[in-house]
C-alpha cells in the first residue's frame, strides 16, 4: 500500500467531502502536492492550514468534514473531533555509524529515547548496543505519550520512569530541545545521536548554557511588579487552572498579574502591553527557545515561583505539561 493509499481509504470511509490538512513546518514542502493528489483521487476539496503546527497538542479548528494532522502521534489522553493522525513513516534506518559515534560516550546502563519520527528504529538500536555490552531500557509511555521511548517537548515521562535503572541516556534525533528537558530534570548525562548529521554530541554544554539563561531571566524579573500570565487556546496546552493559581500566588505576594489568552504566542503579538515580565503556561518551548526574542523576561511557571520566593533555585525544575 502506497503512502497515501491508507489516507485515501480513511477519507472515503468517513465519506468526507472537505478535508483539512495540517502540517508541521518541516513538512510544508509536501502540502501542495498532497492536497492536489487527494483532490484528484478522492474528489474532495482540501483546505490547508497555513498556521504553524507544533504537535498533537495543537490541532487546527477547521470548517471541514475531516482534519488530517500530519507528522505527529496523537496524545492518548485528548479527545479529538474529526481528526485523523497521518503519521508519515520516517526514513529507514541505514548506517549505525551515528550510533557508534555516540557509543564511546555512553555508560553501561542506558535509557533509549527518541521522537515519534524515529521510533521504529529503537529495537534495532537496542540490539546493536546490547551486542556491545550495554544494558538498554526503553521507558513505557504515560497517558500523554503514544509510544515507548517517545519524548515530547513537554513530557519526559519515558525518561524519568527508567531513571533508577540507567546511568545516562541516548537520544536518537536531530534537535536539542526534547532531550534538554531530560538533562535538566535528571542529573545524568544525555548523549544525542543525530541521524541527519551522522554525528553524536553530549548535551552538557547546551544544558549549562540554558540554565545560565534561565537564571538571568529570573534575576531580571525580580524587580517586576506587573506580570502577564499567558494561557494557550490550544487543545493540549490549555492550563487555565494553573494560570489562575499563579495569578492568585502573585497577588498574595503583592504583585499585579493579568491573564492573557492567546493561540499563537509570538514576540510581536505581545508588544505594547504594560507588563514587566511574562509567565508562560503554554508550550514550555516558548520560554526556553525564544528567550532572546522577548524584550521582557519570559518565565516558566516554576521560575515564577522562584521569583515570588515560593521555590528556590536549588529546586529548579523544567516545565512539563502533565495533565
Amino acid at each position: 500500500m502506497g503512502e497515501t493509499d491508507r489516507l485515501l481509504d480513511v477519507i472515503r470511509g468517513r465519506n468526507a467531502k472537505t478535508v483539512g490538512l495540517q502540517f508541521p513546518v518541516g513538512l510544508r514542502t509536501k502540502a501542495v502536492e498532497l492536497a492536489q493528489e487527494l483532490e484528484a483521487k478522492a474528489g474532495v476539496t482540501c483546505l490547508v492550514s497555513a498556521d504553524p503546527s507544533f504537535g498533537a497538542c495543537d490541532v487546527a479548528d477547521m470548517p471541514v468534514d475531516l482534519i488530517v494532522h500530519l507528522g505527529h502521534a496523537p496524545m492518548p489522553h485528548l479527545r479529538y473531533n474529526r481528526v485523523f493522525f497521518f503519521d508519515l513513516p520516517g526514513p529507514p534506518l541505514g548506517s549505525m555509524a551515528f550510533i557508534d559515534a555516540a557509543e564511546s560516550m555512553l555508560p553501561k546502563r542506558v535509557g533509549l529515547l527518541t521522537t515519534t519520527q524515529f521510533r521504529a528504529w529503537l529495537p534495532a538500536i537496542q540490539a546493536h548496543l546490547e551486542e556491545k555490552g550495554h544494558v538498554i531500557r526503553i521507558g513505557e509511555p504515560d497517558r500523554r505519550v503514544a509510544y515507548a521511548g517517545q519524548l515530547l517537548g513537554c513530557d519526559y515521562h519515558t525518561a524519568t520512569v527508567v531513571e533508577r535503572d540507567v546511568d545516562g541516556y541516548l537520544y536518537v534525533g536531530t534537535g536539542d530541545f526534547h532531550p534538554l528537558g531530560v538533562a535538566i530534570l535528571v542529573d545524568k548525562p544525555v548523549i544525542i545521536a543525530d541521524p541527519e548529521r551522522g554525528t553524536a554530541r553530549d548535551l552538557k554544554e547546551v544544558r549549562d548554557r540554558i540554565l545560565r539563561q534561565r537564571h538571568a531571566a529570573i534575576v531580571r524579573a525580580q524587580d517586576a511588579n506587573v506580570f502577564g500570565i499567558l494561557v494557550s487556546k490550544k487543545i493540549g496546552q490549555a492550563r487555565m487552572d494553573m494560570a489562575t493559581g499563579l495569578k492568585a500566588l502573585a497577588e498574595k505576594h503583592g504583585k499585579q498579574a493579568n491573564l492573557f489568552l492567546m493561540d499563537l504566542v509570538a514576540p510581536d503579538l505581545l508588544q505594547g502591553y504594560r507588563v514587566d515580565a511574562w509567565v508562560n503556561t503554554a508550550c514550555p518551548r516558548i520560554a526556553i527557545e525564544d528567550i532572546l526574542q522577548y524584550k521582557q523576561p519570559m518565565l516558566t511557571p516554576q521560575e515564577f515561583e522562584i521569583v515570588l520566593g515560593e521555590r528556590t533555585w536549588d529546586d529548579y525544575m523544567f516545565d512539563e505539561i502533565r495533565a
